[in-house]
């Protein structure tokens, strides 16, 4: 619909569970937390992890979320990942929070997205989510403080250094 001209320049969409949601703005701790995390990842994988970013993650045929980035085998077109490829799916949420941890969690754990990171910028902390079996566990708050590892990553990420 959107290649067909159905929507302006103006707000954006994902497809979930076969609905058009709107994407909500982001706010300017969001967009600079998304711009050093994409800096940082992006100088530190290797050749055989690569990086998408802020696009559709074409999960099913009515689930095309966009998460802020996801990594997936460098063997892959980025076209062709789906939720068991991804080595990580990272979500930085402002005023999307609810959203992120809530549907998009069950969806991203639906089809198999082993690692699912929600980054809540207001309260400074990384909501893990890891697949254990078919399902995520509760997730784990990481403080921006302490380290995280990015799959493919030697040196871990400490979102605090990312923003001011």
């Amino acid at each position: 619909m959107c290649e067909q001209g159905f929507f302006d320049d103006g707000p954006r969409y994902e497809l979930l569970d076969g609905e058009l949601i709107e994407m909500s703005a982001q706010g300017p701790l969001h967009r600079q937390l998304e711009t050093e995390l994409l800096n940082w990842v992006s100088r530190r994988l290797g050749e055989d992890i690569k990086l998408a970013v802020a696009g559709p993650f074409r999960l099913g045929e009515f689930d095309e979320p966009e998460p802020d980035l996801f990594l997936y085998p460098a063997a892959m077109n980025v076209n062709d990942v789906r939720g068991p490829d991804a080595d990580l799916v990272i979500e930085v949420a402002n005023t999307s929070l609810q959203q992120d941890l809530g549907p998009k969690a069950g969806l991203y754990q639906s089809y198999g997205v082993r690692r699912y990171w929600v980054m809540d910028v207001e309260k400074r902390v990384t909501w893990v989510h890891q697949l254990d079996g078919d399902r995520y566990g509760a997730p784990r708050g990481v403080a921006f403080a302490e380290p995280l590892q990015v799959p493919g990553v030697a040196e871990p990420l400490v979102v605090a250094d990312l923003i001011s």
